[in-house]
C-alpha cells in the first residue's frame, strides 16, 4: 500500500509541474492568488449576499440550521460571481505570457511554482493523515503508517505539523 502512496504523490507532483509548465509562472501565480482571494471574498462577503437570499427564498429563515444553510447558498453564490470576474481579469492578462522576452525562464519558474504547489497539497494531505487518531480512525492510521517507512517519514516530518509545533511551545 506505500508504493501505491508514493506512486499516486509522484505522479501528482509530476502533473503538476507540467500544469505549471505550460501555464508559466505569471498565470500560475496569478490563478493561484485569483483562487485564494475568492474564497476570502466570499468569506467575507458572503454576509452581505445572505440578505439577498433570504429575499429570494424566504422560506428558509427562522432556526440555526437555516441560517446555516442561506450562508451556505450565499457563500456559493458570492464564489461564483468572483471567479467569473477573476477568470475574465485572468484571460485578458493571459496575453502577459505570449510576451517575446518572457518564455522559458517563465516557463520553469511555473514549473518549480506547480512542484511547489503540489508538494504543499501533499503535506496538507498527510497532516490530516497524522490527525486520524484524534477523530478515531487509529486502525488506517496505523495500517498507513506501518505500509511503508518513506510515507511513516513524510507524515512524522510533515512541515504542517513543525509548525504547530513551534508555534505551540513559542506560544505564538
Amino acid at each position: 500500500m506505500g508504493e501505491i502512496i508514493l506512486i499516486i504523490f509522484g505522479v501528482y507532483l509530476l502533473f503538476q509541474i507540467v500544469v505549471g509548465y505550460r501555464r508559466g509562472f505569471l498565470k500560475s501565480l496569478l490563478m493561484l492568488v485569483a483562487w485564494i482571494l475568492t474564497f476570502a471574498i466570499a468569506f467575507y462577503g458572503a454576509d452581505e449576499v445572505k440578505p439577498f437570499v433570504i429575499k429570494y427564498f424566504p422560506q428558509i429563515q427562522g432556526n440555526i440550521l437555516s441560517d446555516h444553510i442561506t450562508y451556505v447558498i450565499a457563500f456559493i453564490i458570492t464564489t461564483i460571481i468572483v471567479r467569473l470576474i477573476f477568470s475574465v481579469i485572468l484571460h485578458f492578462l493571459n496575453k502577459v505570457n505570449d510576451l517575446p522576452g518572457i518564455g522559458f525562464v517563465n516557463k520553469a519558474a511555473g514549473g518549480l511554482l506547480g512542484f511547489t504547489k503540489g508538494v504543499l497539497v501533499i503535506a496538507f494531505l498527510l497532516f490530516f493523515v497524522s490527525m486520524m487518531p484524534l477523530v478515531g480512525m487509529t486502525d488506517t492510521y496505523n495500517q498507513i503508517m506501518s505500509s511503508d517507512e518513506k510515507v511513516a517519514y513524510m507524515i512524522q516530518n510533515n512541515p504542517f505539523e513543525e509548525i504547530l509545533n513551534y508555534s505551540k511551545l513559542n506560544n505564538i
